[in-house]
C-alpha cells in the first residue's frame, strides 16, 4: 500500500489556455481514457465512486500507510475526486478506479498520478487496493499500465513515488516496476523511501 494521501490538499483549477487542435484532441482522449490490463479495467474516478473510495481508504489495513492511520471524512474523498476530475480535464491525468474484468464494476482500488507535494513540476504515482486482493500482483499490473499512460499519452518525462520504509509490500511493487531508488529521508515526520522512473527507463524496461 502506498503512503501519500495523508497530506493531500485540493488544488485549484489551473488557468486554461488556447491549445492547438492536435493538443485538444489529445487531452480529450486522455480525459475519457479507459485502460485495460490482463485482469483489470481502469477508468477515471468519478463522483459515483465517493462512497466506495471512502470505505476503501478507511479500511484499517489501507489507511495505516495511505492516511497515516487517520480516519478520513467523506468530504475529503469528495475533494480528492473533484481534484482528480479537474486535472483530467485540464492536464489529462488523475486517478483511475480499478475494477476486475470479470466483475460488475466493483471498485477494488485506485491508481494514478498527481502533482508532487514538495517538488514543483514533479509528477507522483499513487496507488492502493483492498486487502482482499493483496499478494496477487494486481497493484503492479495496474501501476505499469498507468505509467505507460503517463509516459505515452501525457508526455511525462519523469515520475516519482514514495512509501513508508516499513511498508515493504509497497517497496517491492516499486522495485517490480523497475523504478530507481533515490533516497531515504524523513518526510512529514515519517521514515520514507523515494523512487523514480524516467520515460527512457520505462521504454527500456517495457
Amino acid at each position: 500500500m502506498y503512503r501519500a494521501m495523508a497530506n493531500s490538499k485540493p488544488e485549484g483549477r489551473h488557468g486554461r489556455i488556447a491549445l492547438p487542435e492536435d493538443d485538444v484532441e489529445k487531452i480529450e482522449k486522455r480525459t475519457s481514457a479507459v485502460l485495460n490490463t490482463g485482469r483489470m479495467r481502469l477508468r477515471p474516478i468519478s463522483s459515483d465512486d465517493v462512497d466506495a473510495l471512502h470505505a476503501l481508504w478507511n479500511d484499517p489495513d489501507v489507511r495505516r500507510y495511505l492516511w497515516d492511520d487517520r480516519i478520513i471524512p467523506r468530504e475529503t474523498v469528495q475533494e480528492i475526486v473533484a481534484q482528480s476530475l479537474a486535472t483530467f480535464e485540464s492536464d489529462g491525468f488523475g486517478f483511475f478506479a480499478l475494477e476486475m474484468q470479470d466483475q460488475s464494476g466493483e471498485l477494488i482500488g485506485f491508481c494514478g498520478h498527481r502533482r508532487a507535494e514538495d517538488v514543483q513540476g514533479q509528477i507522483e504515482l499513487l496507488y492502493g487496493i483492498h486487502p482482499t486482493y493483496w499478494g496477487e500482483g494486481l497493484v503492479a499490473e495496474a501501476a505499469r499500465e498507468v505509467l505507460r499512460f503517463g509516459f505515452e499519452s501525457c508526455d511525462f518525462e519523469r515520475v516519482i513515488a514514495a512509501t513508508d520504509t516499513p511498508n515493504q509490500q509497497s517497496v517491492r511493487v516499486l522495485q517490480k516496476l523497475g523504478m530507481t531508488f533515490e533516497c531515504r529521508r524523513e518526510f512529514h515526520g515519517l521514515d520514507t523511501v523515494f523512487y523514480s522512473m524516467t520515460r527512457s527507463e520505462f521504454l527500456e524496461s517495457d
